[in-house]
């Protein structure tokens, strides 16, 4: 059987680390041993972490950093400390089903998957059901290489991956967050994205764990309590410069797998070259769709159009093409100007794409 190691990242998490400590603790399948990078923790924190070591049931080493670096820097330091065949991110404040590993490493077992994610029930602070991440939820259960939305990526907390995939963290360097064009990836965007690019990815629908939200959560969700109608706004109106960052995002993973496949004696280079090329493509799709935009006479705006409709950008049933509701919106609102006139039930429709 491969082993796992769990990676924690810490930072005043007093309040809720002994329930998931707890939880660690009843895994029928326990990691090989959890790592603990703190983040310059001003709390109880490792305090809690010093006791739990004393009476946890596997090997617990705990390092705190000697200035803070931030929840994606100090994850990946906890990647870099693992030593099992694989890793599982776990943050500070979730509560993990008993049976999340043994389900998830069973299936690891018996594949070559770089990766896997599962889904997760949403909870309020006191653990009360919200909602799943149902929605967020892969394909299939298995999926082969650059088969998944080159932008889609599993929460951190969902996912186990391939130890192997951490050689690569020098190359991290070069990334840009998809949702943020100031920082480098998220650790989960990170190894999602490497996963997907080199080797097959796997998908547990049932809910292995409950996915804590509450007011000290590292993570937010920028339009969490807007209305639907202020979102559609949004998404129809500021999209280029999100655009732009996805563009910008795709062109670094594309230099990033570039690398990688610069290493003919990498067994991940031929699938970092297809990668690659793919990236590419997808970059440009999206600085045609800006410059769509920001044409500024129909009949230029219409030939750029037919010019992305006779590639293929608007192709269905690819996820490296955008579809037909994204031919929709940038007809009515890039080539014709009519979002200002379209109905409110329309704009939600076409919101994201």
């Amino acid at each position: 059987m491969k082993s796992v190691s769990v990676a924690m990242a810490t930072c005043n998490g007093e309040k809720y680390l002994a329930a998931q400590l707890d939880s660690l603790a009843r895994q029928t399948r326990p990691p090989a041993e959890l790592v603990v990078t703190d983040d310059s923790s001003a709390d109880a924190t490792l305090d809690i972490l010093a006791d739990f070591s004393y009476r946890a049931p596997f090997p617990v080493r705990v390092y705190a950093n000697a200035e803070r670096l931030g929840y994606r820097a100090n994850f990946m330091r906890a990647v870099s400390l693992c030593k099992s065949d694989f890793v599982s991110f776990c943050d500070q404040d979730d509560v993990w089903f008993d049976d999340k590993l043994a389900r998830c490493m069973a299936r690891l077992d018996a594949s070559d998957a770089l990766l896997l994610s599962h889904n997760a029930i949403v909870t309020d602070s006191a653990l009360a059901e919200i909602d799943t991440l149902a929605k967020d939820a892969l394909a299939q259960p298995d999926n082969p290489p650059l088969s998944i939305d080159p932008l889609k990526y599993g929460l951190g907390f969902t996912l186990l991956f391939d130890r192997r995939l951490a050689q690569f963290e020098p190359l991290w360097q070069r990334s840009i967050d998809f949702n943020d064009g100031s920082s480098k990836e998220g650790h989960d965007q990170w190894f999602f994205f490497l996963a997907n690019a080199l080797g097959p990815v796997l998908y547990i629908d049932a809910p292995l764990a409950h996915y804590r939200r509450h007011t000290n959560t590292a993570t937010r969700t920028t339009w969490a309590g807007a209305s639907s109608a202020a979102q559609a706004l949004h998404y129809l109106f500021e999209c280029l410069p999100r655009w732009a960052n996805h563009a910008t995002g795709c062109e670094h993973r594309a230099a990033v797998l570039d690398a990688i496949a610069a290493d003919p004696s990498s067994p991940y280079a031929a699938a970092a070259r297809a990668g690659a090329e793919r990236y590419r493509a997808y970059a440009r799709l999206y600085r045609e769709r800006i410059e769509l935009y920001n044409a500024t006479s129909v009949i230029e705006r219409s030939r750029r159009f037919a010019a992305i409709l006779s590639s293929g950008g608007y192709r269905n049933g690819d996820v490296w093409a955008k579809g037909t509701k994204s031919a929709c919106k940038d007809l009515l609102a890039g080539v014709l100007r009519l979002s200002h006139v379209m109905p409110a039930t329309a704009r939600t429709r076409l919101r994201g794409y």
